[in-house]
Parts: C-alpha cells; sequence; structure tokens
C-alpha cells in the first residue's frame, strides 16, 4: 500500500464534471489536473465509466487513485475496486467536489478541489507537505441482488430516505446550491421529527433488526449505520461502546421523550438520556442484517432491496486527503 511518505508510482485521476462544485470549476480544474506529472486524468459520469477507467488503469499498491466528486462518486468508485479485488489497492486520495461531500470531510479533507489538486502537484514534485493519512473500515451492504454487493460510508433506511426525496424533489430544484441545500432538507426533517406526529416525512418502516446476540422487531423511524465518525452538519447520532467498526443507530417510530432525547442524540451524548425501553438503539457492529425495508440509502444513492439487507464491514482502508 502506498506509504504518504514517498511519492507514488502511478497517478489517476477519477472527475466526476457532473458533481457540484466540480461542474462550477470544471475548466480550471481540468487545467490543473491536466498540469499534474504524468497523471493520467479520466472522466466519469456514472458506475459504468468508473469500472470502465479502473479496469483501463490497472492500478496497484503503490499508485494513487484521485477521487474528485461528491459522496455518490466515492461510493461508486469504492464499489467498483472491492466487488471484485485484485490485490492490493492504490492509496485513495479524496477530494471533495460534490454538493455533499460528508465522507470527504469525516476522512480529513478541508480544501477546496483547486487547492487540493495544487497541493497535490506540489507534493509530486517534491514541493509541498504529503497529504493526511487515515485508516477507515468500509461499509459492505449485500441484499441488492442485481447489482451486487454496495460498498460506502454510510447507510440509511426509513425516515432518512424521505429527507433525501424531499430535497431532491422541493430543494433542489430552487437552485440552492453546495451543502446548504442537504442542510436545508436535514432542518426540514429535524421540524418534523419535534412535532414526533404521523407525518408524510416519517412514516412506520416495519422490519426487523438481528446481530448475532441481539433481535429487534418493532416498526421503525430511522436506521442507519456507518464508518464514518460524523455525518452531515457534523452530528454524531451514535453511542454504542463496543470495539467494532460499524456505528449502528435505530430509533422507533414515535419514540417517548424525543424532544429531550434528540438534540443529545445529535451530538454524540445519546447514552446520557436515549434508553432502549423509550425506542433508541445505539450498538458497534462487525454485523446487522435488516429484514423488512424495501430500499435504502447508500452515501446519498438509492437501492432496492431486493433480500434481507445485510451489512458489514471491510478491512480499514488507506484515505489520503488535503
Amino acid at each position: 500500500m502506498l506509504e504518504t511518505r514517498a511519492t507514488p508510482a502511478r497517478v489517476g485521476i477519477l472527475l466526476n464534471p457532473g458533481s457540484g462544485r466540480v461542474r462550477r470549476r470544471l475548466p480550471a480544474l481540468r487545467r490543473i489536473a491536466a498540469a499534474l506529472p504524468e497523471a493520467l486524468l479520466q472522466e466519469v459520469s456514472g458506475p459504468r465509466e468508473i469500472e470502465q477507467a479502473l479496469r483501463l488503469w490497472q492500478a496497484g499498491p503503490q499508485d494513487l487513485l484521485v477521487i474528485l466528486g461528491g459522496d455518490g462518486t466515492l461510493q461508486a468508485t469504492l464499489t467498483a475496486l472491492l466487488q471484485e479485488p485484485a490485490g492490493d489497492l492504490p492509496g485513495l486520495l479524496v477530494v471533495p467536489g460534490g454538493t455533499t461531500n460528508m465522507s470527504a470531510a469525516d476522512l480529513g479533507a478541508r480544501r477546496k478541489p483547486e487547492a487540493a489538486l495544487r497541493a497535490l502537484g506540489a507534493w509530486l514534485q517534491g514541493a509541498g507537505p504529503a497529504p493526511r493519512l487515515v485508516e477507515r473500515a468500509v461499509l459492505r451492504v449485500d441484499g441488492e441482488t442485481d447489482l451486487g454487493p454496495q460498498f460506502g460510508m454510510f447507510f440509511g433506511a426509513g425516515a432518512i430516505l424521505g429527507g433525501v426525496r424531499y430535497f431532491h424533489r422541493h430543494i433542489r430544484p430552487s437552485g440552492v446550491r453546495g451543502a446548504l441545500g442537504p442542510a436545508l432538507a436535514f432542518g426540514r426533517m429535524l421540524l418534523s421529527l419535534l412535532g414526533n406526529r404521523p407525518h408524510p416525512l416519517l412514516p412506520a418502516m416495519p422490519a426487523r433488526l438481528s446481530t448475532p446476540g441481539a433481535d429487534w422487531q418493532d416498526d421503525w423511524l430511522l436506521v442507519l449505520a456507518s464508518t464514518l465518525d460524523r455525518l452531515l452538519v457534523g452530528c454524531r447520532p451514535y453511542w454504542g461502546a463496543e470495539p467494532a467498526p460499524v456505528h449502528f443507530t435505530a430509533v422507533a417510530h414515535r419514540p417517548r421523550r424525543l424532544l429531550r432525547v434528540l438534540p443529545a442524540l445529535l451530538c454524540g451524548r445519546g447514552a446520557a438520556v436515549a434508553r432502549e425501553h423509550d425506542g433508541y438503539l445505539s450498538r458497534n457492529l462487525d454485523t446487522l442484517q435488516l429484514s423488512g425495508p424495501e430500499d435504502f440509502l447508500l452515501d446519498g444513492e438509492l437501492f432496492q432491496a431486493r433480500e434481507p439487507i445485510r451489512l458489514s464491514s471491510t478491512p480499514p482502508l488507506r484515505f489520503l486527503t488535503f
């Protein structure tokens, strides 16, 4: 695997021209990327093109793959790399170029796309510091049999899907740009939650949740699982203490004491106030099976569940960021 102190043998760049930040900066990003020493730039707009680009390049463990897009581009790239791994993976440099960049932010990305590419160029030429390195497991989601296992950083079912659909139907068409749009959708869902009454954004999701040591059957408001530490707008809605890579939280439909619990839950202090008998679960897990949901969200992308969903994780991968 690539060490951050040593420059890579080869550099490949996957640039999604349709990603939110990339689209608004496309000419400048193309120009900067083309000037990087011996870098192979490939523009990709979806999973099929990403698969083809990676197959063409055949990256090895001493190479560097730059992923310039949003959460969905990263998810499609991880899936293409991990569905049929051909040995050790290249280093993965994540550049936040999408409308939502939740994964990149949690992995440590702080610079805008142009600045990140310039920092990469400086490092490659020995004139700048190496990128930061973080090791993080990746979720594996089995249950979408048509497409095979999917890989990503954040899984959601239940009301989370309603929030995403609200964003696409009501906020995105209004022309709101950048991270403000998802934040507004998140805020709208929170307002609905605070009422703790039946609402179209908050349907009940009958499901059975199973782990090797426990089983829960209920109508759920939401189920989420992630290997990220912090999610949208910096919230940390889990409080499990077990030494396992997957953070899991489930909230029953119309839970008790929601007004008191919700602020603490969002800030990572759920252990102090959230109780299982009131409808709040949180664990760190190795595996989880969900029976009942008909669809799910993975890094902002919607998928249909053809069979019971099984969540697990990969060994830690090495991500790099500027």
